[in-house]
């Protein structure tokens, strides 16, 4: 009976997040307007259906942005094909997004809700439950809830899983492989070997930085088989070699196949690229190039199709160029190696990390007590270790430092670990002698573990709908985060549609200055007049702005324009004013008076 009651307790709780879940990415499908990867991303996957190809937007793979396209209506008017183009190093995603956005303006929203619908179903709430159930056996029924609550009211996940960027989808389907691969390490097979693959093909097909996993999970392997049994035959041993050209094979053929089998098995000689690493010395998005081509390597075939070697090429061209970074009120031409872990600490909950941080404890005890399962522990490596990859992979990879969203993938680990507190280890170990309980010792692990996970549901919760902008609250707030970081961390035009209501609230008529930093489009997205703000170099006062005017303005300004780059002009003056309005987390209205006849005088114009 108490059995029953138990399992009808879980089966509640984990509908009622659920369903907290899917209300709040139901409204952020329909609230939030694309962002700007969003717009590149919905014709690159209607162009993989329509024609039958992978070449619209190589830096990613398509599987996410195809399951979007699946839903997409197209009887309306489409985009202009013939803005494509196939040559190495453009980016013809763009072209085609933006040129659909500037014909359709704010009504571009409607066409993304059903598919963002489809993505968040399929990667998000689907893989959050298959996950769950997958490990219920090895750490218990209250650390599944726990997991799963985690999973579902994560402020990143929130964020991003209404959308149909692939972050969200290479976590959930990286997490299958990961939990595949532990299965295996205890009962290998060779069938157990291409389920393994056929996996890992999917979380390949969801985003290039799995491609360590070729290296990463063979890896694992052997260390959790040669520290959980000891010692293996020669024999044995030569299984596993087999297994791994199974898993490696399955795994490519499914690659191929997300490709739709296009070239799929190219000389490396016969391709061009514009990076310096594959194309050679002076390559560039203009001179291309193949430092093979006159090798012995030009001649071998290479198993992956062309767009994922053209993809891979893309993206290391970009570093190589370098860009723009923001970190802590400070740019820098390049990137910062501590980047990440910057990112990690302001937009986690702090519950969550501490959570982790004990959980890890209790996970690391439980092991020199023998008292955590060889199943328990090969999860946790497979779980951690390839999530430490991707993490490292994309920290140390240079060049610039953009989305926090790239290193999704160390949330699952953290919260396996946050919700290990909860486990039958957990329980025994963290036993107290506590007054207000009496002389036996009581353990405290299920009631830590829930509350810190109420508390991080709690700290995400407080900035809806607006999860994109979340700060924890060590870090300042999301009303502070645009001193902390930028582009998609606080600002990546999902709240245009906030700016639409705001207009349309206050019916102005006087002079409206506007930057939303969103494809050079500012009033025109809502059919009103606006200027753009003037440039001023860094240390100007917004009294040059004031003589410059004769009435009062309005201004909407995207946050993440109040710092200017260094060297450069820009609006940083703006931070000598406070915002009358914010809209938002993404956006500051300032009131902009013209200076007074007594302010005026003995001042001298210097506005150019």
């Amino acid at each position: 009976m108490v059995a029953h009651s138990r399992s009808l307790v879980f089966f509640v709780a984990m509908a009622v997040v659920t369903i907290i879940h899917c209300l709040i990415t139901f409204d952020g499908a329909h609230r939030h307007f694309p962002n700007v990867d969003e717009v590149a991303h919905l014709p690159a996957g209607v162009y993989y259906w329509k024609f039958g190809r992978t070449d619209c937007y190589v830096a990613n793979p398509p599987l996410v942005r195809a399951i979007a396209a699946t839903s997409f209506d197209d009887s309306s008017p489409n985009y202009h094909w013939w803005l494509h183009s196939s040559e190495v190093g453009t980016r013809p995603e763009f072209h085609l997004g933006a040129d659909f956005l500037r014909r359709e303006k704010l009504l571009i929203r409607d066409r993304y809700v059903v598919p963002r619908i489809v993505v968040c179903f399929t990667f998000s709430v689907a893989c959050c439950y298959v996950l769950a159930f997958l490990i219920c056996r090895y750490i218990g029924s209250v650390a599944c809830l726990l997991i799963s609550t985690y999973w579902l009211l994560c402020p990143n996940i929130l964020a991003n899983a209404p959308t149909i960027l692939p972050d969200v989808g290479a976590m959930a389907v990286g997490i299958f492989a990961c939990i595949s691969f532990s299965k295996y390490t205890h009962r290998p097979s060779v069938e157990r070997a291409a389920q393994c693959g056929f996996v890992y093909g999917l979380a390949l097909l969801t985003k290039l930085t799995w491609v360590i996993g070729f290296i990463v999970f063979p890896l694992c392997v052997l260390v959790c088989t040669l520290a959980l049994k000891r010692s293996l035959p020669f024999r044995a041993l030569t299984k596993r070699a087999s297994d791994v050209v199974m898993f490696a094979s399955t795994a490519l053929f499914v690659l191929n196949a997300g490709y739709l089998f296009e070239e799929p098995i190219p000389a490396l000689g016969s391709l061009d690229f514009c990076s310096e690493l594959l194309g050679g010395t002076g390559c560039d998005l203009s001179h291309h190039g193949n430092r093979f081509r006159d090798s012995w390597l030009g001649r071998i075939p290479m198993p992956f199709p062309r767009s994922y070697l053209q993809g891979v090429d893309c993206l290391r061209c970009e570093v190589e160029m370098k860009q723009w970074s923001f970190l802590d009120g400070k740019w820098k031409f390049g990137s910062w190696p501590h980047y990440y872990i910057m990112t990690t600490l302001y937009k986690t909950p702090e519950p969550t990390l501490i959570g982790a941080v004990i959980g890890f404890g209790v996970l690391l005890v439980g092991i020199r007590r023998t008292m955590v399962k060889p199943e328990v522990i090969s999860m946790f490596v497979f779980l951690i270790i390839p999530a430490v990859f991707c993490f490292a992979s994309v920290s140390l990879q240079g060049g610039f430092n953009h989305h926090h969203r790239y290193v999704l993938m160390i949330y699952p680990p953290m919260f396996a670990l946050a919700a290990y507190i909860g486990s039958p280890v957990g329980v025994k170990l963290l036993k107290f002698r506590l007054p207000f309980l009496g002389p036996k010792k009581r353990s405290i692990a299920v009631p830590l573990a829930v509350t810190l996970v109420v508390l991080s549901a709690v700290s995400s919760l407080r900035v809806h709908p607006y999860y994109t902008s979340y700060f924890n609250t060590l870090s300042g707030g999301p009303k502070n985060g645009w001193r902390l970081l930028g582009f998609s961390n606080i600002d990546w035009g999902q709240d245009i549609l906030e700016v639409d209501k705001w207009l349309k609230q206050k019916h102005l008529e006087r002079p409206l200055v506007m930057d939303l930093n969103y494809f050079n489009m500012n009033g025109e997205l809502f059919d009103v007049a606006t200027t753009s703000p003037p440039l001023l170099p860094l240390g100007a006062a917004i009294d040059e702005v004031r003589q410059s005017i004769t009435e009062t303005q309005w201004w909407i300004i995207s946050v993440k324009k109040l710092y200017n780059l260094p060297g450069h002009s820009g609006i940083q003056y703006l931070q000598q004013l406070e915002p009358v309005d914010r809209i938002a987390y993404a956006y500051h209205v300032y009131r902009i008076d013209p200076l007074s006849i007594d302010e005026s005088q003995g001042q001298r114009v210097s506005f150019p």
